[in-house]
């Protein structure tokens, strides 16, 4: 009987385990991706600007991840200070009505991640 307890107890367990790995991450903010870009009325060229100050931050992070000398914490301020600096950088090629729309998103999106987290 125990044995048949426990088979079952870890049965359950695997079961739930695995399920929670499988779980999505949700948003919490604007995607930055084409087809977010595109839903907002961005143009190709606009995106491929975007795409290209992305890709720029993304260096730039990876040498900070890499820079041994750094320890986590300053890591993580100047980690900081590309997402922020990118962030300007992409805003900075949306008209006030896109602005307008990514704010509404990520309004949007912190509350559904703020409800399901409770």
């Amino acid at each position: 009987m125990k044995k048949l307890l426990f088979t079952l107890f870890i049965a359950c367990f695997t079961v739930v385990f695995a399920n929670a790995q499988d779980a999505p991450k949700k948003k919490t903010s604007f995607g930055w991706d084409k087809a977010s870009l595109t839903e907002i009325g961005c143009d190709a060229e606009t995106i491929k600007k975007i795409a290209a100050v992305k890709k720029e931050a993304t260096a730039k992070r990876q040498k900070i991840d890499e820079d041994a000398s750094l320890d986590e914490k300053a890591k993580k301020a100047a980690i900081k200070v590309v997402v922020k600096e990118r962030n300007d950088a992409m805003m900075a090629f949306l008209n006030d009505e896109q602005k307008k729309k990514v704010e509404e998103i990520n309004v949007k999106l912190k509350e559904e991640a703020k409800a399901g987290g409770n």
